[in-house]
């Protein structure tokens, strides 16, 4: 009770703070040059209705309280080609997903599936450019680089993050902070980046597969155990222009995981393995940064140890959709998920009857109304949530906002 009391009171501090400073913000776009150091404090929140099916009807609300410090180690202390990162969040401990869904991803970025508000180190590491090669160190998400285009940020959904297959890897069953190193669990890695020419770049990382200790999944720190093993991702990118970009990539998994049987012949095996392929590129351009980009991503993962053993997406994103609105973003994308034969079996052989698929759409609008506004309304359909036949067809409409601004110290 103690440990709540003391998140709730520093988070609506920090929100107080966020409110505060937002309402007198001032753009620094006529600034000369960014500060070598810089503290970005952002206030998410979104208000949810799930108007039909899931789980259970009724409504959400949930916030997210955001504290990045960037330092530039060049500008700072002359170290050419560096960039020190600190972020931490807290987040309260409503989820839409897991109270009201329960479909097989989150539908939120922010949606930390917690039982109780959470206060954590999300992002800290080292950042080291030389030449041709960029190197990191330390706690970070990998989903912010790896399997990912820039047209899938604007959407809600977190099957839009990655491919799902990859963003399940070691959550079947539910392992706690066991997966692929992303909110909210992010890992200790070491990610290494190569241009190989001005079109063609591999990057690759190796992460601990247990951010945090499974057994206490509150806890935040670095964890390491050889049962848990580590994760590693390599992807080659084609990227001819700033709006096309072609990757393809693998990923292996050494922790130890449970194989899709009954409960009552349990038995587990090490590793689990997967490739991925995407890409996005722009459609129609009628000026200059607007324009209708499309994007796809596939994943398939080893289907022993998954609920998810292939996943696809696609979607279409529009920048600038009026003259006088030039960066707002429309959206629609879809999702499928499919769970392996051996899932469906080893749920049925439990009496608990399992579909094949998943499949959901997304409908959204991204506003920056001002410099430190951000509204974004969103609708998500989803069939057969969470493989479950016995779930009605999901309707969730939402309201997804951001507070914030970035300051020069």
């Amino acid at each position: 009770m103690q440990k709540r009391r003391c998140g709730l009171l520093l988070g609506s501090l920090l929100q107080a703070a966020i409110f505060a400073f937002g309402a007198n913000a001032q753009s620094p776009s006529g600034q000369s040059a960014p500060s070598p150091t810089q503290l970005n404090l952002l206030y998410t929140a979104e208000l949810w209705q799930n108007a039909q099916g899931g789980l259970r009807r009724g409504a959400s609300y949930m916030n997210n309280v955001d504290v990045q410090l960037r330092i530039d180690t060049d500008a700072a202390f002359g170290w050419t080609g560096g960039r020190f990162w600190l972020e931490a969040f807290y987040e309260n401990h409503t989820s839409t997903g897991a109270q009201y869904v329960g479909a097989v991803d989150q539908q939120s970025p922010i949606d930390a599936a917690s039982k109780f508000d959470t206060i954590r180190l999300y992002q800290v590491y080292y950042d080291q450019t030389f030449g041709s090669t960029d190197v990191l160190f330390g706690i970070y998400d990998l989903e912010t680089e790896f399997s990912v285009t820039k047209p899938m940020s604007l959407f809600l959904s977190k099957n839009l993050t990655w491919n799902t297959a990859l963003d399940q890897s070691g959550t079947m069953p539910h392992n706690g902070s066991i997966g692929p190193g992303n909110y909210p669990y992010t890992p200790l890695a070491l990610r290494v980046r190569q241009a190989l020419s001005h079109q063609i770049s591999v990057q690759a990382v190796i992460a601990d597969a247990a951010a945090d200790n499974p057994a206490r999944p509150a806890s935040n720190g670095v964890y390491i155990s050889p049962r848990y093993g580590a994760l590693g991702i390599a992807e080659l990118d084609y990227t001819p222009s700033s709006t096309t970009k072609l990757m393809a990539g693998l990923w292996e998994m050494t922790s130890k995981l449970p194989l899709n049987t009954p409960s009552a012949q349990p038995r587990s095996t090490y590793g689990q393995q997967g490739v991925y392929v995407g890409g996005t590129t722009r459609l129609y351009a009628p000026a200059n940064r607007r324009g209708l980009d499309v994007f796809f991503t596939y994943g398939a993962s080893s289907p022993q140890v998954t609920n998810t053993v292939q996943s696809f997406n696609a979607g279409l994103v529009y920048t600038g959709p009026f003259d006088t609105r030039p960066h707002d973003k429309i959206g629609l994308s879809l999702n499928e998920n499919v769970t392996p034969a051996s899932y469906r079996q080893a749920q049925r052989a439990n009496g608990q009857l399992v579909g094949s698929n998943e499949t959901s759409f997304e409908a959204t609008y991204r506003a920056r109304v001002t410099d430190w506004l951000t509204l974004q309304p969103d609708v998500q359909y989803i069939i057969n949530p969470g493989y479950n036949p016995a779930f009605k067809d999901d309707l969730l409409v939402g309201l997804h906002f951001e507070i914030g601004h970035l300051f020069d110290l």
